[in-house]
Formats: structure tokens, C-alpha cells, sequence
């Protein structure tokens, strides 16, 4: 067996070594711990067994000397219930007082057959306490005395008082005396201090139930040691039982022990610690060597990134796996082979000498540089890398650790991104020339309807020899619907284009005249009634009128467009109001209402609800009112219908007073934003 622990100490292996060189101390370390906790656990339960033998020893003294006083005020009540001479005299009393002094337990005393109370000697039992006593000893006192037969009745419990009963008759059999003792009060009393410190004395009928007790200082709840011993009072069965816990006193013998025992474990253990700090500093010195020697084999095992190491030379002193694949070459091809290297570009030799010697000179940029390498195979490989200089223990500088990543494929990509990317700009920039079209096509609808049924109005003249003004009029009004459609154009090339409207000051009353102008043939042609609620016809708006006026008449549009069929009648009002600081312009119907649960849905371009609707003039208005800073939103009407409201700011409210007769300017203002 020596020889066998020889050989493992002169093991290689430093794990098996160390194990060793720990497996001694702390092997002597635990059998000197077990040893002592033996001791300890031998003494305790010595300890334990005086304690326990010493709870015995007071519990039957205990017993002996409550059998001894209660048979002693037994014997007490038995010879005043002898005495006729007593008993049947005013002399009773006073001998009963008397004993209760003597025998702090007795707390009444009842006589003769009935049961009458001669005397109460605590002031805690009132007169209905010693009434219910009265009922409850009766029946047990009348029974000992057909009997014949002396002795303590009971226990009996009155409402937390706990007591027994000492019947005690004469020799003519008529004489009765019945001594009433509190068992909680006889036991604090009658037992002595130097027993209540340490022990709890409880006594119980033969189920457990508790009907006295006394102690000095509580025990908690689960004491250490206990002890159950028979108590038998006057032919009254009854369980004495008395509990303990340890005093903490140790013996000498045992305190010397322990003591010298924990002082040699103590510097047992710094021993051990000295060793075992010793031992460990020599244990992590060669797992450092170790894990160095292991070093290039777990980057190897671990990175995917391309490792290479240069020394100060330009001379590759290590490459990873990761690195070997990129470019297609066995570590040996590399490593200690002279520039140029194999996985340079055959073309571009010279350059990468310059490369490496910028690299090795220290001003390779921190962040990285991209170049290119050519794989065995002699395909391209875009590379990033990042340079850091090598160092040894000492701090001093052997080289470069090159970090090489891979980067074709997200070059591919990107170049892949930024060819999709021309592509979508080139049908962004198709649809919108497609959208600016269809947006003007749909905004010169009602111009161009105008003009065509002003030209049907000049054919309808001329053949009627109508007169030159007549005609004169008419030409003017196709002069304005065509510079309106020219204005059209402008403004939702505007829009679109996101340049800011041209604004304009103009009245309310003449922007209403001239939508009431466009949209009388519309509701002629719809059936429609139209009703005009203005307010503030004075006032001025600093807006685009031609985007607004198109607006407006699309708003009144899509309300005559919305009536169902079977609907006879058809109402659309058009209403001006000041709100706060803002100016409004509603157009509300009683057709139908809304079709859509998303009230903003229908502001999307391309949503319609109408089967040959484009989805463009909901959107066309909302994006006038959001150009002059305002706000278009749509809600239902209780009654029925849809009313659309338009917020537009107000030019100054002065700027029409100033042109009237006899006023002068005003600074005051009323503005919407």
C-alpha cells in the first residue's frame, strides 16, 4: 500500500498529486472533527440524562408532596366535621378562616346535606361563581354520602376556574364538610421557588386536560424535557406532569474539554489553511501553464473568425482552422513562409507589401480596413481586418494579432440592396407621375364640365339670335372656368410637389357665391336641395381659393353622389361658423351616412365606396386643409347622414372694416390656425 502512495505521488499528474497533497490534512482534519463531535454528543447526552433524572427525582417529590398537603387539609376537614362540639357551633367558622390561612389552596367550604356555603376565602369568586360551585358539587357530595365514603371529588372546571372537591363526613353521617381547592392557586402556593425556575408543574385528568398549573418562567413551547407520574388524591385519579429544559451549566470537566478540544481544532485548521493557500497558489501557477500551452488549441476549437499572427518580421508565426479555410491553405503553407504570400492577389504583390509593412509599422487604422484575398481555388475574398499588437507577460510588444472576417457575402448584399433600391426610386418616380395625372384629370372634371355646358349655352343662344352682350357674358364666364382650370392644374401640381399653396385674401361671402356657382348644375342633375347657412360673410380667409373652392364643390359632390335611389328627398347644406379661433366650412347630408366602421379609412388614397369612384377626393381635400394648416374630419349625423367639416385660418377681421366708409384700421384680430 506504501508503495502504491509512492507512485502516486511521483504521478504526472498534477491533479492526482494535488488531491494528495490536500487528501492527508483534511483526512486527519475529519477524524479529529469526528472524534470531537463524538465527545460533544457523549457529553450532551450525559447532560441530557442528570437533567432528565433530575426532572424525575423532582417530579416524584413533587407528587409526594401534593398528596401530602392535600391529605393534610383533608385530614383538617375530617376532624372540624368529627367535632360536634364544632361543627355544630359558631366556632366553625372561625377554625375554617383559620385553616385557610394555613392552606392557601382552599378557597370555600360548603356543609350538611344541602350543600350550604360557610365561608368564601378569595375575593375572585363572586357570589354567582360560588352558587354554579354549589350545583356542580352537589350531585358527586350526595353520592359520597349514601356511600358513606370520604374523599376528593371532581376535577371541575367554572369558567377557567379549575378546582376539586374534599368531602369529609362525621361519624354520625349527617356531619359534611366539603373544602373547595383551586389547584392552579395550591400549586403556586405549596410548591417551592427553587422547583417553579426550572420546571413547569401541570396537573391533568387522565384524558390531558389541563386543571392546574404553575411556573416561574415560561418554557416555550416545546420544552426539552417532560415526565408524566401518577397522582392519586383521596381516591381521585389524576396525572402529575412536570417539564424542564436545561439549565446551561455545564461541568467542568466537560467546559475544560471543550475548550482544549476547540483551541486544537482551531490551530489544526489555520495549519490547514497555510497548507491549502501554499498548495493552491502552486496549483494555479501550473494551471496557467497549462491553459497556455492549451491556448492556440481552444481558439482554434472556439473562433470562427480568422486568426493570424505576424512577428515583427512580416513573418506568419500562427493561423486558426477559420483562417485556413478562408483561404483555402493547410497551416503549413503559411506559417514561416516569405512574402509574397500565397493568398495574395498574383497582380498585386507589390501592393500588399506595402500593406503589411504600413501594418507593421503601427498606422493600420483602428477600426479595421477591407482589402482583398485570393482563395486556393483563385476566387476573390473581400476581408475585413483588424489589427492589435501581440504582447508578452512582460508587456512587451512580439508582434500582430490579426482578426480576418469574411465579408463577400454581405458585400453581395449590398450591392444586391442598392441595385433594388435604384429600382424602386425609378417606380416611386413612375407612380407618382401616374398619381399627378389622375389627380389632375380628377380635379378638372367640374371645370371642364362647366365650360362645356357654357358652350352648350352659347350654341343654345345663337340659335335663338341672342344679342352681343348676352354673348359677351358668356364668353367671360368660359374665360374664367378655363383660367380655373389652368389655377387646377397649378395647385395639385403644388400639392404634389409639397410647395406651399398660393394664398390670397378672399371674402367668405365671395368664396360661397362662387361654390354656389359650381354646384347649382350639380344639384339640378342630382335632385338635390341645397341649403347655405353663412356666417361671417364680411370675414376674410388668407387661402388658396381654387384648391378650396375644389374642395368644397368635391365635398358637395360626393354628398349629392350618396343618396340611394329610393331616397325622394335630398338635402345638402353648406355651412360657415366661427368655432374659437377657428373658421369652418361643413357640408352635411341626410343620406345614408357612413359605410365604412374606420371614419379616417376613407381619407386613404384609392378608397372609394362608390363602384367607379378613383379614392382620390376625400384624400385630395384633407390634403387642402392639412396645406393651409387646418384640419378635414368626418362625422355622423344623428338624424341620419354624414357632415364633413373643414378648418381654414382667417385672414384679419379689420382687413374688410379698413374698406368700408369712416372706419379706421383696427389692431384687433381674429384669427384659425
Amino acid at each position: 500500500m506504501l508503495k502504491s502512495v509512492a507512485q502516486l505521488l511521483q504521478s504526472k499528474d498534477l491533479r492526482t498529486r494535488q488531491a494528495l497533497r490536500f487528501g492527508m490534512p483534511v483526512l486527519v482534519f475529519l477524524l479529529l472533527m469526528v472524534i470531537v463531535g463524538g465527545a460533544v454528543y457523549y457529553t450532551k447526552q450525559q447532560e441530557r440524562e442528570a437533567n432528565q433524572k433530575k426532572l424525575i427525582s423532582n417530579s416524584l417529590w413533587t407528587a409526594d408532596t401534593i398528596q401530602f398537603q392535600i391529605k393534610r387539609l383533608s385530614a383538617s376537614l375530617d376532624s372540624l366535621a368529627s367535632d360536634s362540639s364544632i361543627y355544630k357551633s359558631n366556632r366553625l367558622k372561625a377554625s375554617l378562616e383559620q385553616l385557610a390561612r394555613s392552606s392557601p389552596g382552599l378557597v370555600a367550604v360548603y356543609r350538611d346535606p344541602a350543600v350550604e356555603l360557610v365561608g368564601s376565602y378569595t375575593q375572585q369568586l363572586s357570589d354567582i361563581a360560588l352558587m354554579k360551585i354549589r350545583q356542580q358539587v352537589e350531585e358527586a357530595v350526595n353520592t359520597r354520602m349514601l356511600l358513606k365514603s370520604d374523599g376528593v371529588i371532581g376535577p371541575f372546571n367554572l369558567d377557567d376556574f379549575r378546582y376539586v372537591a374534599s368531602v369529609n363526613m362525621g361519624p354520625d353521617g349527617y356531619s359534611v364538610l366539603v373544602g373547595i381547592i383551586d389547584l392552579d392557586r395550591f400549586l403556586q402556593e405549596e410548591m417551592p421557588k427553587w422547583l417553579l425556575e426550572s420546571t413547569d408543574v401541570t396537573i391533568t385528568d387522565l384524558d390531558g386536560n389541563v386543571f392546574g398549573s404553575a411556573t416561574r418562567r415560561p418554557l416555550g413551547e416545546r420544552p426539552e424535557f417532560s415526565q408524566v407520574s401518577e397522582l392519586e388524591l383521596g381516591g381521585l385519579a389524576l396525572q402529575l406532569r412536570t417539564y424542564s429544559n436545561s439549565d446551561g451549566r455545564p461541568v467542568l470537566l466537560s467546559h475544560v474539554f471543550n475548550s482544549l478540544t476547540v483551541l486544537l481544532l482551531a490551530l489544526l485548521l489555520g495549519t490547514f489553511l497555510l497548507l491549502w493557500r501554499d498548495s493552491r497558489q502552486r496549483l494555479e501557477i501550473e494551471e496557467k501553464l497549462r491553459d497556455e500551452k492549451q491556448f492556440r488549441q481552444s481558439m482554434q476549437d472556439s473562433m470562427a473568425v480568422g486568426l493570424r499572427v505576424w512577428d515583427l518580421d512580416g513573418v506568419i508565426r500562427y493561423v486558426n482552422p477559420a483562417f485556413c479555410n478562408m483561404v483555402g491553405y493547410q497551416p503549413d503553407e503559411l506559417i514561416g513562409v516569405p512574402q509574397p504570400l500565397p493568398y495574395w492577389p498574383t497582380k498585386s504583390s507589390e501592393e500588399y507589401k506595402l500593406l503589411v509593412a504600413n501594418v507593421l509599422s503601427g498606422n493600420a487604422p483602428p477600426d479595421g480596413f477591407e482589402t482583398v484575398y485570393q482563395h486556393k481555388s483563385g476566387r476573390l475574398i473581400d476581408v475585413l481586418i483588424v489589427e492589435a499588437p501581440l504582447r508578452d507577460g512582460k508587456g512587451e510588444q512580439t508582434g500582430w494579432m490579426s482578426s480576418v472576417i469574411d465579408i463577400t457575402d454581405r458585400k453581395r448584399s449590398e450591392a444586391l440592396v442598392a441595385e433594388q433600391r435604384e429600382k424602386l426610386q425609378a417606380a416611386s418616380r413612375f407612380a407618382l407621375v401616374g398619381e399627378v395625372a389622375t389627380n389632375i384629370a380628377h380635379e378638372l372634371n367640374q371645370p371642364l364640365a362647366t365650360m362645356v355646358s357654357f358652350a352648350q349655352a352659347g350654341l343654345n343662344l345663337a340659335q335663338r339670335g341672342a344679342s352681343v352682350d348676352k354673348f359677351a357674358q358668356l364668353f367671360e364666364k368660359l374665360r374664367d372656368q378655363a383660367q380655373r382650370a389652368g389655377r387646377v392644374v397649378g395647385s395639385v401640381q403644388n400639392l404634389v410637389r409639397k410647395r406651399k399653396p398660393q394664398r390670397e385674401h378672399v371674402r367668405v361671402d365671395e368664396l360661397v357665391d362662387a361654390i354656389r356657382f359650381m354646384v347649382t348644375s350639380l344639384a339640378v342633375r342630382h335632385d338635390v336641395r341645397l341649403h347655405f347657412q353663412i356666417e361671417h360673410g364680411e370675414w376674410v380667409l388668407f387661402v388658396d381659393r381654387i384648391m378650396v373652392e375644389q374642395a368644397v364643390v368635391n365635398l358637395v359632390k360626393n354628398a349629392a353622389e350618396a343618396f340611394t335611389a329610393a331616397q325622394r328627398i335630398r338635402n345638402v347644406w353648406i355651412v360657415t361658423r366661427s368655432n374659437s379661433d377657428v373658421f369652418e366650412i361643413a357640408v352635411r347630408d341626410d343620406g345614408p351616412g357612413l359605410s365604412l366602421n374606420n371614419p379616417e379609412k376613407m381619407f386613404e388614397a384609392l378608397v372609394s365606396t362608390k363602384p367607379d369612384g378613383l379614392g382620390l377626393g376625400l384624400s385630395l381635400c384633407r390634403s387642402v386643409a392639412e396645406a393651409h394648416g387646418g384640419r378635414l374630419r368626418a362625422e355622423p349625423v344623428p338624424t341620419g347622414g354624414t357632415c364633413f367639416t373643414m378648418n381654414l385660418p382667417m385672414a384679419l377681421k379689420d382687413f374688410i372694416d379698413d374698406e368700408r366708409p369712416g372706419n379706421q384700421p383696427n389692431q384687433s384680430s381674429a384669427t384659425a390656425g
